[in-house]
């Protein structure tokens, strides 16, 4: 306690005029706030529908406020210094998970102040929102079970790392992705072709959603993989749907050889092989086309039963930061090729693509090379960011890696 605390020198002023005894406890009274009667609410919302308080103002210094929902939805603290023009800050709002409690303070001074609630998709069926106002509010000391967010007004009190409590789903409105990729066979008059494992040399973005066409060898009732084959009989699609999100989707396989999916979307993250007959993996190759344009998408290899491309497409609610890359160039003959490694970020936005990445290996030297951003480099919402390479040598291997995480903006 300070030393000019008036509840101490109360406290000391009564003992030296002997009102209380040295053994007498120290009781020190502290105020926790007022609640306010115009931002409060206990009504639920239905989708979309959005919670806007009253202004007020007071000479209380900071506010506090407190939601509760079984849907995700995003707390604003509203600013105004004469009533009439309000102003948000943060300007994104606080992102609030569904079923979790939690509270939000600011300092604020003699600004009026409002708060305002944006559901999510779905109708409410609990919803709880109160505003407090008092002198200083405590920080808040996150519990070492529970996920920390980007905007919680909390100090954690757990060790951890970033990145491992990304990867472990502790950070909400963050997560990681793990890319890999191969091209098996790169010839010197191939010229640049993408690092995946299909013998497809070109990669060509969609600008608009469209289903996929799946290809297997299951024609004829099935022969490897399929309904009734031993091979795979079903794939989970991680992907871009089109209203630009983060999805997934699962697809059961036919017999005839070509499906084509129930949904539609602008890329495919991730394709990998959830169910089998028994082989635990694709007995034989699986390519995913663009049912419109032809374009391949995505490919799985025999037996691998997981895409292999470095390729990733970024959902139109998020940003990403690619923190790592990793190369490793080898030759199934003689001969140390030179090969050169680029990598492109297509922008559907403005439906332009821009070369961010070059690299030229002389495997004579070198064959693997490691870069480690400290900062990162950043993608913004609907980026594409693939690699290719090109060689000087026939029936060069290429293989590579690269991480990202990303981060929820809406």
């Amino acid at each position: 306690m300070a030393h000019n605390d008036p509840n101490k020198i109360d406290y000391l002023n009564a003992h030296n005029k002997g009102h209380i005894s040295a053994d007498t406890p120290l009781h020190v009274t502290m105020t926790s706030g007022s609640e306010s009667t115009e931002n409060i609410t206990t009504t639920p919302l239905s989708g979309a529908a959005t919670f806007t308080g009253t202004g007020e103002q007071n000479s209380e210094p900071c506010v506090m406020v407190y939601s509760y929902s079984d849907v995700a939805g995003t707390l604003y603290f509203d600013w105004s210094v004469d009533g009439t023009n309000w102003h948000a800050f943060p300007t994104s709002g606080y992102s609030c998970l569904a079923g979790i409690p939690e509270f939000h303070t600011a300092v604020k001074g003699g600004r009026y102040f409002r708060a305002r609630y944006v559901n999510g998709s779905s109708a409410q069926s609990e919803f709880r929102l109160y505003t407090y106002y008092g002198s200083s509010f405590l920080p808040n000391s996150a519990p070492l079970n529970q996920s920390v967010a980007l905007d919680a007004d909390a100090i954690s009190v757990r060790g951890n790392d970033f990145y491992d409590e990304v990867s472990r789903g502790l950070r909400s409105g963050v997560s990681k992705f793990n890319k890999f990729g191969y091209n098996p066979s790169i010839a010197s008059a191939a010229g640049e072709v993408p690092i995946w494992a299909s013998s497809a040399t070109t990669f060509t973005p969609l600008t608009s959603a469209e289903t996929f066409t799946i290809t297997y060898d299951g024609t004829g009732g099935g022969t490897t993989d399929g309904a009734g084959t031993t091979g795979a009989t079903q794939l989970t699609f991680y992907y871009i749907d089109s209203d630009g999100s983060d999805a997934i989707s699962t697809h059961t396989l036919g017999t005839d050889g070509s499906d084509v999916t129930s949904f539609s979307g602008y890329g495919i993250n991730r394709c990998v092989v959830s169910d089998n007959g028994g082989d635990t993996f694709n007995a034989s190759a699986i390519t995913i086309t663009a049912t419109t344009s032809g374009t391949v998408q995505a490919y799985i290899p025999a037996e691998q039963s997981v895409t292999q491309q470095l390729i990733f497409f970024v959902a139109s609610n998020r940003t990403a930061n690619a923190k790592w890359l990793w190369v490793n160039i080898n030759k199934t003959t003689g001969g140390n090729p030179i090969v050169n490694i680029k990598g492109y970020v297509y922008s559907r936005g403005i439906d332009t693509r821009f070369e961010v990445f070059r690299m030229n290996v002389d495997t004579a030297v070198e064959n693997t090379e490691s870069i480690d951003d400290p900062v990162g480099f950043s993608l913004n919402p609907t980026d594409v960011l693939y690699f290719v390479a090109d060689t000087d040598k026939d029936s060069t291997v290429v293989t590579g890696r690269f991480s990202v995480v990303t981060y929820q903006t809406s």
